[in-house]
C-alpha cells in the first residue's frame, strides 16, 4: 500500500492502465468525418492553412482553432495522405494521430489527480485511474475528430487547477494562467464553457457557500465562454447545418429529450457494457412516457440531494449540478448535427463524465475503507479497473476501419440509418451496386431526408446508365442540402455526359464558390473546360488540381490536350511523357504522349530525328520501343512524310 502513496504511483499506474487499455490503438484506422477534419482537409497542406484555421471560421467543418492546429502541426510531421488516396490508403497515416489522442487522454488523468488531491477527494487516484479506462470514453480516444474533446479537457482541468490556485491565494499570475488555459479549452471545444459554473459548485461544496471573490473571478469566464458558445451555436446552424427538420424540436420536446440524455448519461457510466457509435434515435413527436418521466426524475434527484446535503454531505448534490451543468449544450437545448442521428452519443459526455465518476470513487473509497478495509478496498478497486480497460480494449476493434466501424454498429442498430448510408457508400465506391442499393433503400425507408443516401443511389444510377434517375436523387439531395458542393459536382458530371457543357461550367463553378479548395470540383471544372475546349481556363483549373493531386493520370491527359489546343506542343510533350512514366500500360497516355511528341518534332529536319525523340522519350523516364511507331503515324496524319519515316527508320 505504501506505492500507493508514494509521488511515482499516479504517474506510473496511468501509464500501465493507458498500455493495458489502449495498446491496440495502433491498429485504428480514420473513420466518419476524419477525411474532412484531417485527411483530406486542404487547410492542413500550406502554411497559409494556420491563417484560415484562426482567421476564416467557414473554412474548416467547426471553428475549434487550437485542434485544427494540433492536426497541423501533425500533418507536417507525420504527413498526409495524396488527394484521391482511398480509406484503406489513408488508414496508413492514421497511428500518429491516435498515439496523440491517447496521450492528451493519459495527461488529462494525471491533472485530474493533481487536481483531487489539492482539493483532497479521498480515491481520487482510483477516479483518475477509472476515469482513463472507462468504456464510454473509448468514442473520444480512438476517433481522431474528438481531439476536440481529449485537447479541451486537457486544458479545462488545467483552467479550473490555476483557478483555484488564483482563488485560495492572490496571484493575479495564476488567473492569467488559467485564463489561457480556459482559451485554449473553448477553442477546442466550448462544451468548457460550462467551467466557471462547475468552479462556483467547488467552492460552494468544499467551503459551503460562494464568496464574492470566487463569482467576481468566475465571471469574466462567464462572458467569454457565453461568446465563444453562442458562435459555435451560430455555425452548427449557418455552417454545419443543424438547422432543417430533424432539429426543429418545441420546448417541451427539448426537455423530454435532456432528461432522457441524463438518465442514458448516468446509467452508460454505471454500466458500460452495451455502447453503440451511433444509438437510436427517440421518438419526440410525442415523447414517449420514459421521456416525459425522466425530466421529472432528474429534478427530483438534484432537489433531494440538496435537501440532504446536511445528512449525506454537499458531494452528491455538487457531482449532480456539475453533471448536468456540463452536459446542457448536448443534450438538446441547442441543436448540433449529430442530433439528425441519435440524440445521445458517447463522446457527449466525456467532460461531464468526470464529476460522477469522482463522487462515486470517494464514496466508495470511504466506504470500503471503514467496511472491509484498505487491502480489500484496493483489491475490489483494482479487479473492477481491469475489467473496465479489457472492456475499452475490445471495443477498439470496431475503429478498425470504416467499413468495421459501420458493420459493427449496423449490428447492434439494425435502424442506424447512418450505418446503411455509409455502408451504400463504401458498396458503390467498390461496385457493388446490388449491395449499395438495398443499403441506401433500407437508409431512405427509415429516413428519407437523407441527403447522403439520395446521393449515392444518385451515383449508383449513373453508374448503371441511368442518367435520369441519377439525377432525380442528385437534385432531390440539392434540395436538401442546397449548400452541398459534391451534389453540384455530380450533376456537372452528368451535364458533361450529356454534352451540355455549360450547365457543366455553371454547376461546378457553384460548387467552388461554395467551398474553394474542393479540388474534385475543380477538376470536374478543368474537365468541361476542355471538353468546350476553353483552353485557357480550363488549364488554369488542371494546373491548380494537378498542385495537389500530381499523380492523377485523367488530370494530367487533359492538360496535355489543353497544352496542344494552346499550341504549346513542348509542355504537353512533357506533361504527356509524366502521365505515361506513372502508367505505362495506359493506351490513351501512349496515344497522347505520340500526339504530343509528333506535334512537337514535326518542323524538324530529318536526319537525326529518330535519335533526337528517342533520347527526349528517355530523359522523360519512358520505353521509347513502343512510342516510336505511335509518333510515326501521328506525324503521318500531320502530313510530315519525312519526319515520319525518320522517326520509323524507314
Amino acid at each position: 500500500m505504501a506505492f500507493l502513496r508514494s509521488k511515482w504511483a499516479p504517474a506510473s499506474l496511468i501509464v500501465v492502465f493507458l498500455l493495458l487499455a489502449y495498446w491496440r490503438v495502433t491498429q485504428c484506422g480514420f473513420i466518419w468525418d476524419d477525411d474532412d477534419y484531417v485527411w483530406q482537409n486542404p487547410v492542413l497542406r500550406t502554411w497559409a492553412g494556420l491563417w484560415q484555421i484562426w482567421f476564416e471560421p467557414t473554412s474548416l467543418p467547426q471553428y475549434y482553432p487550437l485542434v485544427h492546429t494540433s492536426f497541423w502541426l501533425e500533418a507536417n510531421l507525420f504527413g498526409l495522405p495524396p488527394y484521391g488516396a482511398t480509406m484503406q490508403q489513408a488508414d496508413q497515416w492514421a497511428t500518429g494521430y491516435h498515439l496523440v489522442n491517447v496521450a492528451l487522454h493519459g495527461i488529462s488523468a494525471m491533472v485530474l489527480v493533481r487536481l483531487g488531491r489539492r482539493l483532497a477527494v479521498p480515491g481520487i487516484l482510483f477516479a483518475a485511474l477509472w476515469f482513463l479506462v472507462h468504456p464510454v470514453h473509448v468514442e473520444s480516444v480512438a476517433w481522431v475528430t474528438e481531439r476536440k474533446n481529449v485537447l479541451s479537457l486537457l486544458c479545462y482541468l488545467l483552467a479550473a487547477e490555476r483557478w483555484l490556485r488564483w482563488h485560495d491565494g492572490q496571484s493575479r499570475r495564476d488567473y492569467a494562467i488559467g485564463s489561457l488555459w480556459l482559451l485554449g479549452a473553448l477553442w477546442s471545444k466550448t462544451v468548457t464553457a460550462s467551467l466557471p459554473a462547475a468552479l462556483l459548485i467547488i467552492v460552494w461544496w468544499r467551503d459551503g457557500k460562494i464568496t464574492k471573490r470566487a463569482f467576481l473571478g468566475a465571471l469574466p469566464w462567464f462572458v467569454v465562454g457565453a461568446g465563444l458558445g453562442w458562435f459555435t451555436v451560430y455555425l452548427e446552424a449557418t455552417h454545419v447545418g443543424a438547422a432543417d427538420a430533424p432539429w426543429q424540436l418545441q420546448g417541451l420536446q427539448r426537455i423530454a429529450v435532456a432528461g432522457g440524455a441524463c438518465w442514458f448519461y448516468m446509467g452508460s457510466l454505471l454500466w458500460p457494457f452495451d455502447t453503440c457509435f451511433n444509438y437510436p434515435r427517440w421518438q419526440v413527436d410525442p415523447p414517449s412516457i420514459w421521456l416525459w418521466m425522466a425530466p421529472a426524475a432528474a429534478v427530483l434527484a438534484v432537489i433531494g440531494a440538496w435537501l440532504l446535503r446536511a445528512r449525506i454531505g454537499r458531494g452528491a448534490a455538487a457531482a449532480l449540478l456539475m453533471f448536468g451543468g456540463t452536459l446542457v449544450p448536448a443534450i438538446g437545448f441547442f441543436d448540433v448535427y449529430p442530433f439528425r442521428y441519435s440524440f445521445v452519443a458517447d463522446h457527449f459526455q466525456y467532460h461531464a463524465s468526470v464529476a460522477v465518476i469522482v463522487a462515486i470513487s470517494a464514496l466508495g473509497a470511504r466506504l470500503l475503507q471503514e467496511r472491509v478495509g484498505e487491502v480489500a478496498a484496493v483489491t475490489v478497486g483494482a479487479v473492477w479497473l481491469v475489467v473496465m480497460a479489457f472492456t475499452t480494449q475490445g471495443l477498439l476493434h470496431q475503429y478498425k476501419d470504416f467499413k468495421t466501424l459501420w458493420t459493427v454498429t449496423l449490428e447492434k442498430n439494425p435502424n442506424s440509418m447512418l450505418s446503411l448510408a455509409n455502408l451504400g457508400g463504401l458498396a458503390t465506391d467498390a461496385r457493388e451496386l446490388d449491395k449499395a442499393r438495398d443499403y441506401l433503400t433500407r437508409a431512405l425507408a427509415i429516413d428519407d431526408t437523407g441527403n447522403e443516401a439520395n446521393v449515392n443511389l444518385g451515383i449508383i444510377e449513373q453508374l448503371s446508365g441511368n442518367p435520369a434517375a441519377a439525377k432525380k436523387y442528385y437534385l432531390r439531395g440539392l434540395q436538401l442540402k442546397p449548400d452541398d458542393p459534391n451534389v453540384r459536382n455530380n450533376l456537372a458530371v452528368l451535364a458533361i455526359e450529356a454534352k451540355d457543357y455549360q450547365e457543366a461550367i455553371r454547376l461546378t463553378r457553384e460548387a467552388i464558390a461554395t467551398d474553394p479548395t474542393y479540388y474534385t470540383a475543380h477538376a470536374t471544372l478543368g474537365w468541361a473546360l476542355t471538353e468546350a475546349e476553353q483552353w485557357q481556363a480550363a488549364l488554369a483549373e488542371l494546373q491548380w488540381v494537378l498542385q495537389r493531386t500530381p499523380t492523377v493520370l485523367e488530370t494530367r491527359r487533359r492538360v496535355v490536350r489543353c497544352l496542344l489546343g494552346l499550341n504549346q506542343p513542348g509542355p504537353a510533350a512533357g506533361n504527356a511523357l509524366v502521365a505515361l512514366k506513372g502508367h505505362p500500360s495506359d493506351l490513351e497516355a501512349r496515344a497522347l504522349a505520340a500526339k504530343a511528341l509528333a506535334v512537337a518534332f514535326r518542323n524538324e529536319a530529318p536526319a537525326g530525328l529518330r535519335a533526337k525523340a528517342t533520347s527526349a522519350i528517355q530523359n522523360g523516364g519512358v520505353d521509347p520501343g513502343p512510342l516510336l511507331p505511335l509518333m510515326a503515324e501521328e506525324l503521318r496524319k500531320l502530313g510530315a512524310l519525312a519526319q515520319a519515316d525518320a522517326v520509323s527508320g524507314s
